[in-house]
């Protein structure tokens, strides 16, 4: 399903306090545009408070940036929520949402995400040997990236690692939120419209 881009009206500071009242202010930008979205897609059948909960439990459990899943419980404790209500709401708002890549091939891209970064790491700091890394032969390597670590080491361009290392991270990110999510988030699916001006 495709997300309306209708402008909604938004009350920023209900997301915003929610938010940074349950440890998750890192992310309250997203959770404001997944309500907006939500609203938009859904309706205005949850309450505001509920659906932005389920916002943050979908948000914490996708993204990176996310020290752990938010509790269903302790936050619909702390605003006195029906965690039922709660529940539908993270279904429904998922429901309209891909669902994010298998765990599996997210471990992987980490991986190579991981191995990437310690690459350019290596090259910058000048040395003159990859660094060791068991386990990492990056199976399924893109074949562009695969030729470019077969050069010798000290003839990789920092630049060009650097350019691949910021489109793997932004592939991992796109397979922890799935694709939808991650368009909405980068304003690549028609972005809220600002009607201030």
């Amino acid at each position: 399903m495709l997300w309306n881009t209708e402008s909604v009206p938004t009350d920023d500071s209900t997301v915003e306090r929610i938010s940074r009242d349950l440890g998750c202010a890192g992310v309250a930008e997203d959770a404001r545009t997944v309500v907006v979205r939500a609203e938009a897609v859904l309706g205005y059948q949850y309450d505001r408070k509920v659906l932005t909960v389920a916002a943050l439990r979908l948000l914490t459990r996708r993204s990176r940036g996310s020290r752990s899943s938010l509790e269903r419980a302790a936050a619909c404790d702390a605003f006195a929520m029906d965690p039922e209500a709660v529940a539908e709401a993270e279904a429904a708002l998922a429901a309209t949402l891909q669902s994010p890549a298998d765990e599996t091939d997210i471990r992987a891209l980490r991986r190579t995400v991981i191995t990437f970064q310690e690459l350019l790491a290596a090259v910058e700091a000048g040395r003159s040997c990859a660094p060791y890394r068991p386990g990492s032969d990056l199976v399924g390597l893109d074949p562009a990236l695969a030729r470019l670590l077969e050069q010798p080491f000290d003839e990789l361009d920092a630049d060009a690692l650097e350019r691949h290392l910021e489109r793997l991270e932004a592939d991992l990110e796109m397979a922890r939120l799935g694709v939808e999510l991650y368009a909405l988030l980068e304003g690549e699916s028609g972005s809220v419209d600002d009607e201030s001006g």
